[in-house]
């Protein structure tokens, strides 16, 4: 024991805002979390940082959606965390936390969970996984990697070059530490993708399990030449009230396909 104080929020929220609090939660740094199918997510923050204007903007907005009850914790419930955490399968990728076994015959992504949003168990996570499977093999763009498990999923996958970028540095150092327990290496890089001044790279494919402003922004980037076109776009993070705007702002793309998981929806465009 460190002597570091945590606090353990619960929120539980009627089943018509579970997933807008799931959306809000990524941007919490949070250094753990847990959803139940009851509605109910539990997450850790470091005491202190509720105080932290951001942060203290999205525990707002996150009690607007339910009730949110506080308590002080210490390191004790990593522990009882973990077994909250277990392998995810979807189709030929099994995602698991370190302290689990790999899955016989599975394409194996192992991810240290909590320092970041990606454990491979969220709708949205999941929706990505298996397009990612859809798609003809080729370079990739991950953007909002998070704890990278898209992008170590792609290059087990066998797509290649992989690019993840993400404009949390405490992200990026998660995600590169799972990258090291992989043995596998995209191409990190830091960016804001609404910055219509920072370069992408060009790829075959790209995926982007973001906030939907973003994905508006990129899709604008791309139809105007600033950004080169992918053959194929996942988009992901997007609730059902979002998905023609973002379908919109992708100008010379066909839908594909269309998947929905609870209010979450993925898009999976083509390059006409």
């Amino acid at each position: 024991m460190t002597g570091v104080q945590f606090v353990r929020y619960t929120l539980s929220c009627p089943h018509g805002t579970y997933d807008q609090a799931v959306g809000e939660l990524v941007d919490l740094p949070a250094r753990g979390w847990q959803e139940y199918s009851e509605g109910t997510l539990v997450f850790w923050l470091q005491a202190g940082q509720e105080e932290e204007p951001a942060t203290a903007a999205t525990l707002h907005r996150l009690a607007a959606l339910g009730t949110l009850a506080a308590a002080r914790d210490d390191e004790a419930w990593l522990q009882n965390w973990r077994r909250f955490h277990s392998a995810v399968r979807v189709g030929a990728v099994a995602v698991r936390p370190p302290w689990l076994s790999p899955q016989p015959g599975a394409l194996d992504v192992m991810v240290d969970i909590g320092m970041a949003f990606g454990t491979g168990s969220h709708h949205t996570t999941r929706q990505c996984l298996a397009a990612l499977q859809e798609v003809p093999l080729g370079s990739l763009l991950d953007l909002g990697t998070g704890s990278a498990v898209l992008a170590l999923a792609a290059l087990r996958l066998g797509f290649s070059p992989v690019y993840a970028c993400d404009n949390d540095e405490v992200a990026l150092l998660a995600a590169g530490e799972n990258a090291r327990l992989n043995g596998l290496w995209p191409r990190f890089f830091s960016a804001d993708v609404t910055d219509r001044a920072v370069p992408l790279p060009a790829t075959d494919v790209l995926v982007a399990n973001i906030a939907v402003r973003a994905i508006v922004v990129l899709g604008e980037r791309i139809s105007s030449g600033d950004v080169s076109a992918p053959r194929q776009a996942i988009l992901a993070g997007l609730l059902e009230t979002q998905a023609e705007q973002a379908r919109a702002a992708f100008a010379g793309y066909r839908l594909a396909d269309r998947q929905h998981a609870g209010e979450w929806v993925m898009l999976r465009l083509e390059r006409e």
